[in-house]
């Protein structure tokens, strides 16, 4: 058992379950170059105008002009496989027949937007690897719980030196339901023998902290280091803080 502090929030957990993306690592650093590098692979695959750009960006919920994401879009909380069909959907919009579509949608979206992450694009949103370390000396479980595929998520958790704190991943492409569904929480929590009382969710948009309130998790702690705004947050939220560095371990 951990004994943690966020903000006025203090609780005892077993099992803290973080998002990935805006929560431990950059968003807009990893996701703004991938999004971009995505819908210029469709564009140049097709050999189609602006036009197209313009609604593969809006339909995944991302402004190249700002940099921001919808905070409740697509790229900021869907799965990699959803994002795919949204690709295939517009370019069928556009005037492909739909098997071309898919065909394009796997050989140009997915494989820039899917690609495993270099160093570089993985910018960590605090001291990561010393929090995993207090939760884990303090008798905590940590786990992560995300949209992006496997393989992708234990990259970047190797190149973050996390891969040895975190006891389990939930992904996108496993076959359980991803958030805001509380079946992850509840896999995890069946899987460790925790009791979703004693689990703490931490992630920066709506659809991880009602991931937590589904699964009946006994904190839920919202971050505004990544695509969430506060006033979107808090409601959903027992703790916002600014970033994970604002957790503290007491025990």
């Amino acid at each position: 058992m951990a004994r943690i502090v966020a903000g006025t929030r203090e609780a005892d957990v077993d099992l803290v379950a973080f998002d990935k993306d805006g929560t431990l690592i950059d968003f807009y650093h990893l996701w703004g170059r991938k999004a971009r590098l995505a819908v210029e692979a469709v564009v140049a695959d097709v050999g189609a105008e602006a036009d197209l750009a313009a609604r593969l960006y809006r339909s995944i919920g991302y402004d190249p002009a700002s940099g921001l994401a919808a905070a409740d879009g697509p790229l900021a909380i869907s799965s990699m496989p959803k994002l795919y069909t949204i690709c295939a959907v517009v370019l069928y919009q556009h005037g492909l027949n739909w098997h071309h579509a898919e065909a394009v949608a796997r050989r140009a979206f997915a494989a820039a937007l899917g690609a495993i992450p270099t160093a570089d694009l993985v910018k960590p949103l605090g001291q990561i690897q010393r929090l995993f370390r207090k939760l884990t000396e303090a008798g905590a479980r940590v786990a992560i719980v995300t949209g992006d595929d496997r393989d992708a998520t234990e990259a970047t958790m190797a190149l973050m030196g996390l891969d040895g704190y975190v006891s389990a991943l939930v992904c996108g492409n496993d076959p359980i339901p991803n958030k805001p569904a509380p079946d992850a929480l509840l896999h995890l929590g069946r899987h460790f023998g925790v009791a979703p009382g004693r689990i703490a969710m931490v992630g920066d948009t709506v659809g991880d902290l009602s991931t937590g309130t589904a699964a009946g998790a006994g904190c839920r702690i919202g971050v505004l280091s990544g695509a969430g705004r506060q006033d979107e947050l808090a409601p959903h939220a027992d703790a916002l803080i600014a970033n994970v560095d604002d957790i503290r371990v007491l025990a």
